[in-house]
């Protein structure tokens, strides 16, 4: 009976990841590497990246790895980081690497938290104003606890080997990568009007085309 209990679930969850995986497959898929404190990137995640994602909802898969032009090696068993607008910045990063891996919060929350950081003069230093305007002022003192020790650090040197794997160090942020491979005419485009690159690529063009 065990047996077949374990074995009907093993299908269930197999089912549901195929599903999963069928349904990624008909979406755009946008990675975007980025940095915290990086004009470029405010400007491309509040005017193109931001109205895309609310508006193709369901037609696009959005990947965000904020770390940029930074770099990172261990020292004495602790992560050093050198980040391109100076500590601000690291802290910044760290604050949202924290929030893109925060197990409580919904996916809509961690964008609508990065968008709002985003589009602050002081990402940095605004978290609780963005917490307060998605009424989830309970998260601050976890995520701030997070950027601020060593989950923070392993996040973000994290964030940092996903950034070397496509170009090490990268020459121009914010990159963005659309269905898992680079390509500079994309990216020129993406970077000035990511809804015509979305609507090109889409396997099914979305209805806001």
């Amino acid at each position: 009976m065990k047996t077949l209990l374990f074995v009907t679930v093993a299908l269930l969850v197999c089912g549901a990841l195929a599903k999963n995986k069928k349904s990624d497959d008909n979406k755009v898929k946008i990675a975007l590497y980025y940095e915290s404190l990086c004009p470029d990137s405010k400007r491309f995640i509040t005017d193109q990246l931001a109205p895309v994602w609310r508006d193709f909802r369901g037609a696009v898969k959005v990947k965000l790895v904020p770390y940029g032009k930074s770099t990172h090696d261990k020292v004495n068993g602790k992560w050093q980081f050198n980040c391109h607008h100076g500590p601000d910045e690291c802290y910044g990063n760290k604050i949202q690497a924290c929030i893109l891996k925060d197990r409580s919060l919904q996916d809509t929350d961690k964008m609508e938290l990065v968008i709002c950081l985003m589009g602050q003069a002081s990402p940095d230093k605004s978290l609780d104003t963005c917490l307060e305007k998605l009424n989830k002022q309970a998260e601050s003192t976890k995520l701030k606890g997070c950027a601020s020790g060593n989950q923070g650090d392993n996040l973000l040197a994290s964030y940092g080997d996903k950034s070397d794997s496509v170009q090490r160090p990268l020459s121009f942020v914010p990159t963005i990568v659309i269905n898992e491979r680079f390509d500079q005419a994309i990216q020129d485009e993406a970077f000035t009007n990511l809804k015509a690159v979305v609507c090109r690529v889409a396997p099914t063009k979305p209805s806001v085309c």
